[in-house]
């Protein structure tokens, strides 16, 4: 029973690893963090982390209540506000407006870096509708304990590679990851206008 308990968990692992991409996210999230100071940076990653692990477990738990019952919406609707979101600040950062207006330059404030590390690098950058979407239908194949432990095992595996994000940092540099930041930007606004164009698509044609 324990084996195959470990098992179904790492299989289901394997799965939200697959959604999260999180070797490619965390590289994309150094770039978008590079402006500001170690400190800040370990900050805004563990909120990541943590707010990721919440935002996902409450969907496990709660989100069919809150979604059919609470606010009568679907996948398709979160699809068209997550995108929107994503296609602004995407936006906003290639113009160099992202940052706060309290603060000179990109260096942000820690309370700005911790909203910024929440929305949008948590959600919907990481945690998007297709993250939802899976952890709740993983929920309903094996249970609560199984679904919750496999997003824990996932978020620690992220964990682990912001714990080595330093290491990972020097190896590729300064200007790789300027340039990486910028181009990751046309990505994330691209990705942004397909998950508008699903949900409308979703929302018209049922």
């Amino acid at each position: 029973m324990g084996k195959e308990f470990v098992i179904d968990i790492m299989t289901y692992v394997l799965t939200i690893i697959g959604i999260l991409n999180p070797f490619g996210n965390v590289p994309l999230f150094m770039t978008l963090t590079k402006d500001q100071n170690p400190e800040i940076r370990k900050k805004m990653y563990n909120a990541i982390v943590i707010s990721g692990f919440g935002i996902v477990t409450g969907f496990i738990v709660a989100g069919d209540f809150f979604m059919n019952y609470l606010y009568k919406i679907g996948m398709n609707e979160l699809r068209v506000a997550g995108g929107m979101i994503l296609v602004v600040v995407a936006f906003r950062n290639l113009l160099g407006l992202g940052a706060s207006k309290e603060s000179s330059g990109n260096v942000m404030s820690e309370k700005d870096a911790i909203r910024y590390a929440i929305t949008p690098l948590t959600f919907p950058m990481l945690v998007g509708p297709g993250t939802i979407s899976t952890v709740m239908i993983i929920h309903k194949e094996a249970g609560l304990i199984i679904s919750v432990g496999a997003v824990a095992v996932t978020f620690l595996i992220m964990k682990f590679l912001f714990s080595i994000s330093d290491w990972l940092d020097k190896v590729l540099g300064e200007v790789v990851l300027f340039v990486l930041s910028r181009v990751m930007q046309i990505f994330i606004m691209s990705a942004g206008v397909k998950l508008v164009s699903n949900g409308i698509k979703g929302i018209f044609l049922g």
